[in-house]
């Protein structure tokens, strides 16, 4: 959410900047958009940092010229740990808003913006109330904000997560709706920002769902149990050639026994037309592999792909490859049971 929030708060900043042309608006709007990366970076690392403690990795923290996200492999199970790794962002954001305020009162300064005396106060009353509005904002209870995760974590203690995310969710897109219209006869930048929020909203729900239907569920249950394999110093036409006699999408490529990577039909497309019918299989592109069981569960699984979204997930049974799983596979099976499930 902070990278659609930072689009507001850098146009806001400035605005202030061209205000205060006294004081110098490209430094001031220079000096504020730096300050603000900082923030996000802190905000960011807050996030990563517990969830690490509990065991969770982050993919990566993103900077973009509006602002930041950190991509975790996904969101804690338990409602505890959820609500701590959700409340540690706005939490920084008040933290520094407190320092902030200490040191201006400290100088003899104010935080009203208008009466700023200097480039140094206006750039630290204007940082203060950036960091108000950050902790404020990210707290309003509807995803995707952190309020709403924090909303979630703490119904799920009550109602279970699939509950709880329906409740969030909606929220989330009377938000979304409250900003669209605000946006109309206010700001047209607005607009964007309840577009994200109701796509994060509708996705959340949408992910809760899809876990909601395959927890429990065995990956034997989904899986794809037509596999070929190929060597890596096979020529690639036999590789084309079994994709297409077999109508597959992939095929695991297998070294003295062990699954070292996964080649996909555009892969063997690319290497045959850079490097000619007379490559091998290790001259084209390849995916990383997952390796899983047949009774691994697929909620399980998903955390992993999710995790790793350029990877295969190749079903090993005894030593031997015998299915393979991939979205179009776990998308039909949802699509078969979810009525089901959901009655």
């Amino acid at each position: 959410m902070h990278l659609t929030l930072l689009i507001l708060l850098v146009w806001i900043a400035a605005s202030y900047a061209l205000a205060g042309a006294g004081f110098g608006a490209t430094a001031v709007g220079v000096a504020l958009v730096v300050a603000i990366f900082c923030v996000i970076v802190v905000h960011e690392l807050g996030h990563a940092l517990v969830a690490r403690h509990f065991g969770i990795a982050t993919r990566d923290i993103m900077l973009l010229p509006v602002g930041g996200i950190a991509s975790l492999e996904r969101m804690p199970d338990k409602p505890m740990q959820e609500l701590v790794v959700a409340l540690v962002g706005p939490a920084i954001n008040f933290a520094l808003a407190g320092l902030l305020w200490l040191g201006i009162r400290a100088g003899g300064g104010t935080t009203d913006l208008a009466a700023a005396s200097s480039l140094g106060a206006l750039i630290a009353a204007q940082l203060y109330w950036i960091n108000v509005g950050l902790g404020v904002f990210n707290l309003i209870p509807a995803f995707p904000m952190d309020g709403g995760r924090a909303l979630r974590a703490v119904l799920a203690m009550r109602l279970g997560p699939q509950r709880a995310t329906d409740i969030a969710a909606r929220l989330g897109r009377v938000l979304a709706v409250a900003i669209g219209i605000f946006g109309l006869f206010y700001n047209p930048l607005l607009l964007l920002i309840a577009f994200v929020v109701w796509s994060g909203a509708t996705q959340e729900r949408a992910l809760s769902q899809l876990k909601h239907v395959i927890s429990g569920v065995p990956v034997s249950a989904a899986m794809l149990r037509r596999v070929e394999a190929v060597t890596p110093d096979q020529p690639l036409e036999d590789a084309a050639a079994l994709l297409l006699r077999g109508g597959l999408n992939q095929l695991p490529v297998i070294e003295h026994g062990q699954a070292v990577g996964v080649i996909t039909r555009s892969d063997v497309a690319t290497a045959l037309s850079h490097a000619g019918p007379s490559a091998t299989v290790a001259e084209a592109p390849q995916h990383r592999v997952i390796t899983v069981s047949p009774a691994d569960a697929l909620d399980d699984v998903l955390d992993r792909l999710r995790a790793e979204p350029d990877a295969v997930a190749l079903v090993i049974d005894h030593g031997l490859p015998v299915g393979v799983l991939t979205a179009e596979a776990l998308a039909s099976y949802v699509a078969l049971h979810q009525p089901r499930r959901a009655a």
